[in-house]
């Protein structure tokens, strides 16, 4: 296990479990100071998910660099670049159409 992928990985999920138990919106950036939130609670449990899978990823990570051989972290990065974009442009189009 490399440590800092999990370090890293368990800072960012308790990042996200924060927002999205306390929902602290504001911390989030695709998130404007002054734009109106049409409901607070989807906002605070759509960045925290996705802060939560980020982590769990970079946990995964950790995991695959010293356990799997350099091919395999290769083409599961190659995997997970793309999948991350798809997840991405969901989270701000789901998260836009929660502010007027």
């Amino acid at each position: 296990m490399d440590w800092f992928l999990l370090l890293i990985g368990i800072i960012i999920i308790g990042f996200g479990g924060y927002i999205w138990r306390f929902k602290k919106v504001g911390l989030l950036n695709n998130v404007p100071s002054g734009a109106r939130i049409v409901d607070k609670d989807k906002a605070a449990r759509l960045g925290g998910s996705y802060l939560i899978l980020i982590g769990i990823c970079f946990v995964l990570f950790g995991y695959a660099v010293v356990n799997l051989s350099n091919q395999t972290i290769i083409v599961i990065i190659a995997c997970f670049i793309p999948i991350n974009m798809v997840v991405l442009i969901s989270y701000l189009v789901a998260q836009s159409r929660n502010m007027k």
